[in-house]
């Protein structure tokens, strides 16, 4: 019997390298293996050090974001702050 969960956080005002934290710790990956993947799907091969300074600069674009989120299984909701 598996157990379907789902988790919503507030990342409104996180940078990349929060966000990305965030992602890679619920999936149980690393960098390495998430490059490895993202090679894999697409061809692309990117540098681990040039990944790192895109998080760290907060220069991952929405469609790197997008892509990621993918390969891990989640989905990026855009919800009204009716605030």
């Amino acid at each position: 019997m598996s157990i379907l969960y789902t988790f919503i956080m507030d990342i409104t005002d996180w940078n990349n390298d929060e966000i990305m934290r965030l992602v890679m710790a619920r999936g149980h990956i690393t960098q390495k293996i998430l490059l490895d993947s993202i090679k894999k799907d697409t061809g692309a091969e990117i540098p681990q050090s040039t990944f790192s300074c895109k998080i760290r600069r907060n220069g991952l674009k929405l469609s790197e974001f997008q892509q990621i989120c993918k390969l891990l299984g989640y989905n990026i909701i855009l919800e009204r702050n009716d605030k």
